[in-house]
């Protein structure tokens, strides 16, 4: 199972292809929005589970032809992410992909911080840990050379999560160094994973934005 690897991919081509063409769509799930009653975020439910964003965070869809351009961009012609490039784009066709949000005060920056959230039903192929052994060990070939993805396990209002932190180089210089923070939640044989991508600089912020998005991260079927 290579989710979290497709959810880094998609994370990777969105943050530098997303913030520009909010009409387009990939992997649309219905959806309702509404104001939180936490002050300045949106509440969000889509697939089965209900999220939050700060309310300056736009939700977003994007065409396969959009990511394929990101694709180009992102990971060039190095053979370390043909994988990677696959998955994504197998990903978009199938509609794993539920939801997609940037920070919209990064979407002129290089690269937009942004975050999505993939459901998959993993017909009942492993426990969480199992889980994110697998893709940690998947994940390993395409994090920065010198560096390892690292899980730790942390307790949401919904339950149980691993947490994989990546560090990403990107094969475009142009691209800064980036931090993948993704959390895997499971529940039955659903598993959903929401990433957060943003640059290295920015981790810190973006740790504080996660918490509190998967603090409101809740299953509702």
């Amino acid at each position: 199972m290579r989710l979290v690897t497709v959810c880094l991919a998609f994370s990777l081509l969105l943050g530098l292809t997303g913030c520009n063409h909010g009409s387009d769509k990939v992997g649309d799930a219905p959806r309702t929005v509404s104001a939180s009653s936490v002050a300045g975020w949106q509440d969000v439910s889509t697939s089965g589970v209900a999220l939050r964003f700060p309310a300056d965070w736009k939700l977003m869809d994007l065409t396969k032809e959009k990511m394929e351009q990101g694709a180009d961009k992102m990971f060039g012609d190095d053979p370390k992410y043909a994988a990677m490039r696959s998955q994504a784009s197998a990903a978009a066709k199938q509609g794993m992909i539920k939801l997609m949000a940037f920070d919209m005060a990064t979407a002129n920056s290089g690269f937009a911080t942004n975050c999505n959230v993939v459901v998959q039903d993993t017909q009942g192929r492993g426990t969480l840990e199992q889980i994110a052994d697998v893709t940690k060990s998947q994940l390993e070939p395409v994090v920065t050379k010198g560096t390892k993805p690292a899980i730790q396990y942390v307790t949401l209002k919904s339950g149980k999560a691993a947490r994989i932190r990546s560090e990403i180089t990107s094969a475009d210089p142009s691209v800064p160094a980036l931090v993948s923070l993704a959390y895997l939640t499971l529940k039955g044989s659903q598993l959903v994973v929401v990433t957060f991508t943003t640059p290295a600089t920015n981790e810190q912020h973006i740790q504080t934005i996660a918490d509190q998005v998967m603090d409101g991260f809740h299953f509702t079927n």
